[in-house]
């Protein structure tokens, strides 16, 4: 290893590494040094690819309301579009920000329906289908495009990660593209159960006609999206097992699975010879005809002569101390308290404190990657010639706080407010709060203070007892005409 350069040693540990994981990978390991089949033994699987959380998505209950209670927290609203910082919010709305918020008013589903895939998977592409006379796999024409203005603009169409995968990478070093693909492959066949219906063709797409969404991906590598039900993948697997062993084991109970006892002086040879002339295979061909004729109806009968029928039963365990178990490590680990996600069977309400907690995290998210999701594609509008670029040079998205309390707290602190104003004015003769300071917990517009007049200032400068001038304006004007 001596004579190797550094870079040659580099290459050898990161090979080494690799051929080490796989080895692990291979032999089961989980982390657990000891049990390494635990994972086999749970039945967990060791690489989870986008068919498997599609799946879930699509088959478990907890990983789609999940899924979608994120989603709707987040996209309740639509970001205001501001031209330059957020401090020019409360200036007068510009003809830009206008054209901008008219154009994107039609295309927030397909974003949010972007954003939902993205969630999914480790990624999904958001489509943009121009109307400039050229094909997918060649740049947008930008001349076409700014003719047409926002008209240029068919549809966005948004894409699973199974129906966008990267082809050759920029491998130029002084490229601004440098690691990022030349073009990507996009497949039209639908994803799931719909892939027996619908187009089945693979075109090529320029990247200035899409965008990918790859949340959690700071390396802008598409590839290394954290698919947002990967850590609770294994919980939710738990989840199934716990509900759907406790509505399996209802079932057998109330199928009547019955068992037949035959003491030891019966004559198993003739019952079998009886069974065999009457049609049947064998005598336990028979009794299972029998019997599943009786369960058929609810009030078939069953005669025994030499056998004495017995019904097979277990108590039923309760799941919910596991199922709750399970629930709340899932919970953990999509950052989702577990009152907001599930609710309670009590029907008692998530307490405040979940309540903001879930509202942090849908905020950092709002203001985080939905801001770059749509000031991404702002900017691909801008540059392709859709619309102008903003005069400022930059935008600015400002989110609704999630936060903010609700119409009923603005109430209920104006209340206790005036309470306390009440109270003191009654104690000390003073209120230690006025009216404005009320209204302004419930966010109304200030009153206006009356104005105090000048005790300095004459209210009329003349005297109406003592001079004939406010009486007659004219007076002076009739003693210079004569």
């Amino acid at each position: 290893m001596s004579d190797l350069t550094t870079g040659e040693q580099f290459l050898v540990n990161a090979l080494a590494d690799a051929v080490g994981r796989q080895r692990m990978l291979y032999a089961g390991m989980n982390g657990n040094t000891k049990r390494t089949k635990l994972w086999d033994e749970f039945g967990y699987p060791e690489q989870v690819e986008f068919d498997g959380y599609y799946r879930a998505y699509e088959r478990n209950a907890v990983a789609h309301a999940a899924v979608h209670n994120l989603l709707d927290s987040c996209w309740v609203d639509s970001p205001t579009i501001i031209d330059g910082e957020e401090g020019k919010e409360s200036t007068e709305i510009t003809p830009w920000e206008k054209q901008v918020t008219k154009l994107l008013k039609r295309h927030w589903p397909k974003i949010k329906d972007a954003d939902r895939r993205n969630l999914v998977g480790r990624y999904s592409a958001l489509l943009i289908q121009f109307k400039d006379g050229g094909k997918w796999k060649q740049p947008v024409n930008v001349a076409t495009v700014k003719a047409l203005g926002e008209k240029a603009v068919i549809r966005l169409i948004p894409a699973w990660e199974s129906q966008v995968v990267p082809g050759s990478y920029v491998t130029d070093m002084q490229s601004e593209r440098y690691g990022q693909p030349e073009f990507y492959y996009f497949n039209e066949q639908p994803v799931g159960d719909d892939k027996a219906y619908g187009p089945t063709r693979s075109v090529q797409v320029h990247p200035d006609r899409i965008i990918i969404i790859c949340e959690g991906s700071e390396d802008e590598n598409m590839l290394s999206g954290v698919p947002f039900l990967r850590a609770g993948y294994n919980k939710l697997l738990d989840l199934e097992k716990i509900s759907g062993g406790s509505a399996e084991g209802f079932l057998k109970n109330a199928s009547r699975q019955l068992g037949i006892a035959f003491d030891k002086d019966t004559d198993m040879d003739s019952l079998k010879k009886s069974a065999v002339e009457a049609g049947f295979k064998d005598l336990g061909d028979a009794l299972n005809d029998k019997i599943t004729r009786m369960n058929r109806g609810t009030d078939a009968a069953l005669v025994m002569q030499a056998g004495a029928p017995s019904v097979l039963s277990v108590a039923a365990a309760d799941p919910s101390p596991s199922w709750t178990v399970a629930a709340n490590e899932f919970s953990a680990s999509i950052q989702s308290p577990f009152t907001i996600q599930f609710g309670q069977q009590t029907g008692r309400l998530a307490s405040d404190e979940d309540k903001t907690a879930w509202a942090k995290r849908c905020n950092g998210r709002r203001w985080g990657h939905q801001t770059t999701l749509v000031t991404v594609l702002i900017e691909r509008f801008w540059t392709t010639g859709v619309i102008a670029a903003p005069a400022s040079g930059e935008v600015t998205l400002a989110w609704s706080d999630l936060l903010a309390p609700s119409e009923k707290d603005k109430i209920a602190n104006m209340q206790a407010m005036a309470e306390v104003a009440q109270k003191t004015q009654q104690a000390f003769g003073t209120s230690a709060i006025d009216a404005n300071e009320i209204r302004a917990v419930g966010e109304l517009e200030p009153m206006k203070e009356p104005d105090i007049p000048d005790p300095n200032k004459k209210l009329i400068d003349e005297d109406p007892l003592n001079d004939d001038t406010s009486a007659n304006p004219n007076r002076d004007a009739n003693r210079t005409a004569q």
